[in-house]
């Protein structure tokens, strides 16, 4: 019998990796369970790591999945300007992906050598970009925050670091066909290059590091949409679905591809910045079968 590869995992991310945590802090009121946002994940049935976790025979719970909707991959949330709409107490944590990885350190200062950490987010440091000039990715890029992310983890012993490529957000419902496309594109390009760049410093050493090629995975769905059983590539779910002025109010509007009928299962985004629950099963499918091919 094979020996098994890790005892536990541990996630640290944004809405892609999010199993509900702004389901606990809003009582499933954001995002919106009515809508079909699955116990408030930010799409409509379980996220890719929790398929991914089960597959590898770990226990995955809020309690070791950090990820938050809104992190970008530093210290910020972007949702911390909604803190009063939302109804939280300003004390209230909302974490960036760094953040999250110092928070899980201070209370675990010392690491199983045979836990895997998942770290995957960049899309609201691109987002926040490219719609309000914050953060300045030059001067603070993405890939940096994960540098030291993963530096503090294998300081503190981590062995295991599986990271996901950023993908081509030029190509998502929000800025295909835009002005923005071409640059959208272009600094998830920049991210990738410092994934590799980080991979490549650990190559001599003890550290197992998984760079999975997500970006790759979702670029072929939306290119083959077909082959995965997809039928639209856009969004089920309008943008307008969440009203940020007010997050918490449900929102009276149209759905239109609800009112002709049409499946949720047969979209590849859920929301205009989230992918469909087929499609995390599709990328938990294939960073299965990438985890396994390596040795």
């Amino acid at each position: 019998m094979a020996t098994k590869k890790f005892d536990s995992i541990v996630v640290f991310g944004d809405g892609l990796n999010d199993m509900g945590h702004w389901g606990k802090l809003t009582n499933y009121q954001y995002p919106p369970a009515a809508h079909g946002f699955y116990e408030s994940r930010w799409t409509n049935g379980k996220v890719w790591v929790e398929h991914f976790a089960d597959s590898l025979g770990l226990k995955l719970t809020l309690e070791n999945n950090y990820s938050m909707g809104g992190a970008t991959t530093g210290l910020y949330n972007i949702n911390e300007p909604l803190k009063s709409a939302l109804k939280l107490d300003e004390k209230t944590p909302l974490l960036g992906m760094l953040e999250q990885v110092q928070t899980y350190l201070s209370t675990n200062p010392k690491i199983d050598e045979k836990t895997i950490f998942v770290l995957w987010a960049g899309g609201h440091d691109i987002g926040n970009y490219l719609e309000y000039g914050q953060p300045d990715l030059e001067q603070y890029p993405p890939a940096n925050n994960y540098k030291h992310a993963i530096d503090l983890l294998v300081k503190a012993g981590a062995k295991n670091i599986f990271v996901g490529t950023m993908p081509d957000m030029g190509y998502s419902p929000g800025y295909v066909g835009t002005d923005k496309q071409a640059k959208a594109s272009e600094l998830c390009q920049n991210l990738n290059r410092g994934l590799q760049e980080i991979e490549d410093s650990y190559k001599s050493t003890a550290v197992k590091f998984y760079k999975f090629d997500g970006a790759s995975v979702f670029a072929d769905i939306g290119m083959n949409p077909a082959q995965y059983g997809i039928k639209y590539t856009e969004a089920y779910l309008p943008m307008n679905i969440i009203n940020f002025m007010n997050p918490l109010e449900k929102a009276n509007i149209a759905i239109p591809n609800k009112d002709k009928g049409l499946n949720p299962d047969e979209f590849m985004n859920w929301w205009a910045v989230s992918a469909s629950a087929k499609v995390h099963k599709v990328i938990a499918g294939e960073a299965v079968k990438f985890i396994h091919s390596t040795n």
